[in-house]
Parts: structure tokens; C-alpha cells; sequence
């Protein structure tokens, strides 16, 4: 029996705890990309006066943010915080693979996505439905043509 001075033991088992860390995480996660997303704003703004959903170049950018924070904030259970970015990611992609085969400007807008899609690749970030390596060891690097 647990003294007056000591508190009684709670309840919670590891599985409470681990829902609670992720909620945390989720919470946290979007408000970091909250964060880059007022940063992207301010240097958008400071540079021509416009938020940077305007601006020719930091447009896409800052859509994608938007679209990450929105389904951090409003996940689904069981929801992967690297499959939202993921997904996010590869729409964007997408959408600038299709643009980028009649506009030279779109394609430099093309493989800073690409880039930044092989640097979350190197740092271990992608679905596991994504994941060619996922049941081997080896290389990390996708590669992925890019013209022009």
C-alpha cells in the first residue's frame, strides 16, 4: 500500500504512453513545418513584399508546407508522419514533372523537389511501400534522371 507522501501508481501502460508521445510528436512535427512555413513567408515578404504562396519560385514550396502542416494537424490514426510528407512530396513532383516538359523555368522549380526527395532519401526518410531496400542493406540512394 503506497504511503500518504508517495503518489498512487497510475494506470497507464506503455502502449498509453507511446499514443501520447506520438500525438506529441505529430503536434510537434507540425509545428516545425509551421515554423519553415512563417520563415519561407519572411523571406518572401522581406524580398518582394509578397507571402511566398505568391512568388513565382517559392510558391510550390510553400503550398506543400501548407498541405504537410494541414495533415499533421488533421491525421488519421495510424497515419506515418513520413508517409504525409511523403505523399505531399510526390504530388508536388508530379505536378512539376508535367509542367517542366513544356517550361525550362519549371525545371529547375523540378529538381529542387527531386533534391530535396534524394536528401530525405540519404537521411532514411521514405515510405515503406517506397522503400526498394526495404528488406536489404546496401545503397540508400535513389537515382533519378533529370534532363536539362
Amino acid at each position: 500500500m503506497a504511503s500518504p507522501t508517495e503518489e498512487p501508481r497510475s494506470k497507464e501502460g506503455p502502449n498509453d504512453a507511446l499514443a501520447r508521445a506520438r500525438e506529441h510528436g505529430l503536434a510537434a512535427a507540425a509545428e516545425a513545418v509551421a515554423a519553415i512555413h512563417a520563415l519561407l513567408d519572411a523571406a518572401a515578404l522581406a524580398a518582394s513584399g509578397e507571402p511566398s504562396k505568391l512568388h513565382p519560385v517559392l510558391g510550390p514550396l510553400a503550398r506543400l508546407l501548407g498541405d504537410v502542416e494541414m495533415r499533421l494537424e488533421n491525421h488519421e490514426p495510424g497515419a506515418r508522419v513520413v508517409d504525409t510528407i511523403s505523399e505531399a512530396l510526390d504530388v508536388e513532383i508530379g505536378r512539376w514533372e508535367e509542367r517542366a516538359q513544356d517550361d525550362p523555368e519549371a525545371r529547375a522549380v523540378l529538381r529542387a523537389f527531386l533534391g530535396l526527395r534524394e536528401l530525405l532519401w540519404e537521411f532514411g526518410v521514405r515510405r515503406r511501400s517506397s522503400d526498394p531496400g526495404a528488406g536489404r542493406r546496401g545503397d540508400r540512394v535513389q537515382r533519378v534522371p533529370v534532363e536539362g
